[in-house]
């Protein structure tokens, strides 16, 4: 009889963008010790199948869905066209070749975007990114998960659960063990559906879940959880050791209960054992061969790699060391071993360190070797600062190839960082990234606002000098990858701040009963920030350039124009361009009166509900430059004059007698605002815009845009015709007032100070305004728009 297999599967949400390393090092030591396993990421197969043209349409065919009306009718608006283009969109996204497309991956992005727009609109109460799925059901609350796993209505992963858990695994009768892995509550709904499931269709199979968050989870419980009902055991910490020997007793039927790092439920008690840290002077290279390499959201693959595990510190904020045993590292040249046998086997010269700090004496060694062997690779990974980290060894680091290394700043306030036990100090900040920066590797800075103690003074000063660093990178050495990110303080249940809240001058919160499963902290403060106020300097940190505006592939936890680490990273590889939007010229517009038009064919149109009134509106959507209108419609009244086709002169006077606008416009300049934005078009086809250039003596009008100025560090623009929103600084909310009838360069002397370089800064402003579509020229004429220009952010 064959031997039965192990089945391990990586639930979603986790990274979209890379695979994640835990399976494959399981699989790697089960393989090595003879095991029959194979390998199920269902975060990325389920992602890659919804987030597809044949997954957009059995969404569709679905009849419940969300219960936001506007989350739906958005969603209805997007739908075609994104059918359409989806799975161009990801061929596009996956290609390396095409990172410097500035216009192709805006377009690409602005696709996958209204996908995952579809995707929330198929089911109530779901926010669907590549980040984090919101959910109907809370991964906080027992009762709420358990309501999950049965609610196909509701769970998208109990609706999707053939890519969850496939048929092909289930329906085979050597299936003997699976093991879940599941590092963050993300994937908790998830991972608990399929273990139902599997217990559903297949009791004789064994279940087991590990990874960082069981293990944190796990500790909480002081008598067997429910989720006993689906799962025979958990595994606390790592699991190289542990798993190997489940599995081996499960396939003979003997008793497992007494492995280390095991926890178990026996007559209505928990049984644990204490887990071991792992030797990895002998452990085994990972195994990806089952995994879909090629179908990642982002160039690759990016295949995670260690040097160490845990941490050699203990930060009052991190819980890192309670999930991973003590701090270890292995022999250099096992490392850069597996670095060999990864590219030989994958094809791959990327790599990310996924270690939580690679010290340096790791990085020292790990380079040295990369370099000694002349490989030719590119990584990066997470340090920290230290005041031997010199030139010397930021230079050997480049040369081994690493391109961007990721630092926890969190304060640059020497008292913080000592109430954080950090041990670092503030003089090791600016002589590490001094010599970093100029041996050629970006750094990202990683930014704590409000931690406990600290007043609105330190957390500014923050802020003030990551600002300065990335522009002194990107300005005086020439690096456009630097970047930084903060985040509000999140007080983690099993960090030392938790364990000894009063020496943090703090008192916790007790969270409501129903968030049983909660491993965060709502706390109170003796003095300094509290968290409602970190969270306003991190937002106010956000808002701190002239404009701010979406990125899709962002993390929740950065600054609105933050790529994830991946993307960034392939840049600083490539010498790609940063990752800014495209900005297009704007056109001007044909539309004398004979001009017959119609509603273009790639625009969609919708009856949508305007407000508590009830009153009729039109909701008009253009694929392809991805703009949004609503316009009041006249009740009864069908949208038959935009399909069947008009004169502008017609179709501006039915306008005017029918009250027919957006946003104040309406008649003629209401048919221009459709034209330019692509939604009519002209009767025989051809193009009724024109390309706009920006002469000496320009003109710009202003699209209309709701200004919200009720904010102390700048105003707020959105345009529901495109869907932005950016946020102006003086610079910028100047601009916006002056190009109020028609801005000219005479109005903008008179009004800047009377220097060139202001005067520049101002036609960024503009040019940036423009490509975004909240301005518009208003008359054709020569010369060139200045879309060569620097970032706005970059503006005096």
């Amino acid at each position: 009889m064959n031997q039965r297999f192990t089945l391990l599967i990586n639930p979603p949400l986790w990274n979209a963008y890379a695979p994640h390393l835990a399976v494959p090092l399981l699989a790697g030591t089960l393989r090595d010790q003879g095991l029959p396993v194979r390998c199920h990421d269902a975060s990325v197969e389920v992602l890659d199948w919804l987030l597809s043209a044949d997954g957009l349409r059995a969404l569709a065919a679905r009849e419940a869905g969300s219960r936001d009306r506007h989350v739906a009718a958005r969603g209805r608006l997007v739908h075609d066209h994104t059918v359409r283009d989806v799975d161009r969109a990801k061929t596009l996204i996956r290609d390396l070749s095409a990172l410097p497309d500035a216009q192709g991956q805006a377009w690409a992005r602005r696709v996958m975007r209204n996908a995952l727009w579809s995707v929330s609109a198929a089911f109530d109460g779901l926010r669907f990114d590549l980040v984090a799925n919101d959910l109907y059901y809370s991964a906080m609350s027992t009762k709420a998960v358990l309501g999950a796993v049965d609610d196909p209505e509701r769970n998208v992963y109990r609706w999707a659960l053939d890519h969850l858990v496939p048929r092909r695994f289930l329906d085979d009768p050597a299936l003997g063990v699976v093991g879940i892995s599941m590092s963050a509550d993300t994937q908790l709904i998830a991972a608990m559906t399929a273990a139902a499931e599997i217990r559903r269709r297949r009791p004789d199979v064994r279940i087991v879940v590990g990874g960082n968050y069981a293990t944190r989870m796990v500790e909480e419980w002081s008598a067997p959880h429910p989720f006993f009902d689906w799962v025979d055991a958990f595994v606390m910490a790592e699991g190289e050791e542990a798993l190997p020997e489940l599995v081996r007793r499960w396939n003979t039927g003997r008793e497992v209960s007494d492995i280390p790092g095991v926890v178990t439920a026996s007559g209505g008690t928990l049984v644990r054992r204490p887990a071991r840290p792992v030797r990895l002077d002998g452990v085994s290279a990972p195994y990806f061969a089952d995994l879909p390499l090629d179908r990642y959201f982002a160039p690759g693959p990016i295949l995670p790699v260690y040097a160490s595990r845990s941490c050699a510190w203990s930060c009052a904020f991190c819980s890192i060391p309670f999930a991973s045993n003590s701090f270890r590292s292995r022999p250099a040249a096992q490392t850069v071993d597996h670095l060999e046998h990864l590219m030989a086997e994958y094809g791959t010269r990327t790599f990310m360190f996924v270690d939580e700090i690679l010290t340096l004496r790791v990085l020292r060694e790990v380079a040295r070797e990369i370099v000694d062997r002349g490989l030719d690779l590119r990584w990066y990974g997470e340090t920290r600062f230290a005041g031997g980290f010199s030139r010397e060894l930021a230079d050997l680091l480049y040369r081994s190839g690493c391109r961007r290394l990721n630092f926890g700043l969190e304060s640059y306030n020497q008292r913080v960082l000592d109430l954080m036990a950090k041990g670092t100090k503030v003089e090791h900040i600016d002589r590490t990234l001094r010599n970093v920066v100029a041996a050629g590797i970006a750094p990202h800075l990683f930014v704590i606002h409000g931690f406990p103690g600290e007043t609105l003074q330190e957390a500014e000063r923050t802020v003030s000098y990551a600002e300065e660093k990335i522009r002194e990178a990107r300005t005086t050495y020439g690096n456009p990858y630097a970047t930084w990110g903060g985040s509000p303080f999140i007080l983690d249940l099993h960090s030392p701040i938790a364990k000894d809240p009063g020496r943090f001058g703090i008192e916790l919160v007790e969270p409501p009963a129903d968030e049983d499963l909660s491993l965060v902290r709502e706390y109170t403060v003796a003095q300094g920030l509290t968290s409602a106020q970190a969270m306003d300097v991190a937002q106010t940190a956000r808002r701190s350039t002239v404009i701010r505006r979406n990125v899709w592939f962002r993390t929740r936890t950065e600054s609105a124009l933050a790529e994830v680490e991946e993307f960034t990273f392939l840049r600083a590889c490539l010498g790609a361009p940063n990752a800014e939007a495209l900005r297009s010229s704007p056109a001007s517009v044909d539309a004398s009166d004979g001009r017959r038009v119609r509603l273009s064919c790639t625009a969609y149109v919708l009856p949508w509900q305007a407000g508590e009134s009830g009153g009729a509106a039109l909701a008009l959507y253009q694929g392809d430059s991805d703009r949004f209108v609503q316009l009041s419609w006249p009740s009864g009244e069908t949208e038959e004059i935009l399909a069947r086709g008009t004169t502008v002169a017609e179709l501006a006077r039915w306008f005017g007698a029918h009250e027919v606008t957006w946003g104040g416009a309406g008649g003629r300049a209401l048919v221009e605002l459709l034209i330019r934005h692509g939604m009519l078009g002209a009767v025989d086809g051809s193009s009724l815009l024109r390309e706009a250039r920006q002469p000496a003596d320009w003109c710009w009008g202003r699209e209309p845009a709701v200004l919200d100025t009720a904010h102390d560090d700048g105003a707020v623009l959105h345009s529901p015709v495109t869907g932005n929103t950016v946020r102006l600084g003086p610079l910028g909310e100047l601009v916006w007032h002056l190009c109020e009838g028609e801005g000219t360069p005479r109005e903008f002397d008179r009004h800047l100070p009377d220097d060139a370089g202001w005067r520049a800064a101002a036609l960024d402003v503009v040019s940036e305004l423009a490509s975004l579509g909240f301005l518009f020229p208003s008359r054709p004429a020569r010369g060139t728009v200045h879309a060569d220009r620097p970032a706005l952010s970059a503006a005096p």
